[in-house]
């Protein structure tokens, strides 16, 4: 399977220009902060609402699913793709006319982050139709490979450099690496045809759809609720992190980066891991081994406040971080897996964004609760509550369909699986 998978020539320019496209998204999410706060002296208000528009473009996960399954989604992905470089590029030709400000960065990151969700959903629903069925699981291992890189290796180049160049210019690498992915998907052969089933209902019924599928599915609903519960607390932990490690434990400023950089050489790990962990001891039992490492190794956070002496301390957080990007990315390659194989095709955007958008929910709803509660009974308490708290999803998947599923499921097992309303709607 994988020598058939490397001879894939269309999923070769894929996994080629997305590899190159992911590298510039992480340039670009590191250099756009520092051409605001280097180039433009912006002050922390600035800075947050910066921050705000880039989040902003995430409540459009909805709408964006309704739109990839009624359009070609290999154009899609070409479109938004130019409409990045283009948007990238206007940074570096602006500096260098004189007529960069923050008002027109503020334009650029929010048009770049509605982009970016519009091509994350074309490119998930996409993947099955390019691959088929038997290939999926390694397309994603391969392309969740090239994000885990990526992620660790684009902060490092642009902060290299930045240091030689303007920060302003650093984009043009990052425009470029979209125009090149934009090229490669042009370069592919397969026929892009319109989704099997392309509905012309209002944009809310086709919303209410891809609701209706994932809530009444076995296996989905189970991801989306368990995932809801993750990411909750999950972002309840981030916002309390580094006030916990430099007020808590008293690790130095200076050793914290460290601690977060542990976490890339993980998901390295955890996507050259996952499809063989799979075919090892099966989906079902490799999902529930991701899952409950993830949530487990957590707790070496709030444990490390009982240890001493500080290297202990930095050696107990060194491995939460780099345990829990191994298990994460193992988990998320397998379940994205399985929703694409249990999706059928008219409904893959809707169904993706569905998830992202119910899963996302609990995000802000945990960062601002663990911030007020912190103030309240102090950051130690709100840690191990967190960290115990992420316990309740792999509960979730324990009284689930999911340990019992083997391999991945067949056209026919899927369609048993699936909810009622896919007769009729």
């Amino acid at each position: 399977m994988r020598a058939e998978l490397w001879r894939h020539r269309d999923f070769l320019k894929l996994w080629g220009g997305q590899t190159l496209a992911m590298f510039g998204t992480a340039v670009g999410r590191t250099a756009l902060p520092l051409v605001a706060v280097v180039m433009l002296n912006a002050s922390a208000t600035q800075m947050g609402f910066m921050n705000a528009l880039s989040q902003l473009p995430f409540l459009l996960f909805l709408f964006a699913g309704v739109w990839v399954d009624r359009v070609r989604r290999r154009y899609a992905m070409v479109w938004t793709d130019i409409g990045r470089f283009v948007l990238l590029a206007l940074v570096p030709s602006l500096y260098a006319v004189g007529w960069l400000r923050i008002e027109a960065l503020y334009v650029i990151v929010f048009c770049t982050g509605v982009l970016g969700v519009m091509f994350e959903i074309a490119y998930h629903a996409y993947l099955p139709t390019l691959t088929g069925r038997e290939l999926v699981a390694e397309g994603n291992q391969k392309l969740e490979l090239s994000r885990s890189a990526a992620g660790l290796l684009g902060p490092a180049a642009t902060g290299v450099a930045i240091s030689a160049v303007a920060s302003a210019m650093v984009l043009v690498v990052s425009a470029a690496t979209h125009l090149i992915s934009a090229a490669m998907l042009l370069l592919i052969r397969k026929p892009d045809t319109m989704p099997s089933a392309t509905h012309t209902d209002g944009v809310l019924r086709a919303i209410r759809e891809g609701l209706h599928w994932v809530v009444r599915h076995p296996v989905l609903r189970t991801i989306a609720s368990a995932s809801a519960i993750f990411y909750g607390f999950t972002s309840a932990l981030q916002t309390l992190y580094v006030l916990y490690l430099i007020r808590v434990l008293n690790v130095p400023p200076g050793w914290v980066a460290a601690i977060f950089a542990a976490a890339g050489p993980g998901a390295l790990a955890g996507s050259w891991l996952s499809v063989r962990l799979m075919r090892k001891v099966g989906v079902g039992t490799a999902v529930m081994w991701a899952v409950g490492c993830a949530n487990g190794i957590l707790l070496l956070i709030p444990a490390a406040s009982l240890v001493s002496p500080l290297w202990l301390v930095v050696a107990l957080l060194v491995t939460s971080q780099f345990g829990y990007g191994l298990s994460t990315q193992v988990g998320t390659i397998i379940q994205t897996t399985l929703r694409q194989l249990l999706t059928p095709d008219e409904m893959q955007g809707r169904v993706v964004a569905t998830l992202r958008a119910l899963s996302m929910a609990t995000v802000p709803v945990g960062a601002l609760a663990a911030g007020v509660l912190a103030d309240a009974i102090g950051i130690q308490p709100l840690v191990w509550i967190g960290s115990i708290g992420l316990l309740g999803s792999f509960v979730i998947y324990v009284f689930s369909p999911i340990p019992r599923m083997r391999a991945m499921p067949t056209e026919e097992e899927a369609a048993a699986m699936a909810p009622e309303m896919r007769a009729h709607a």
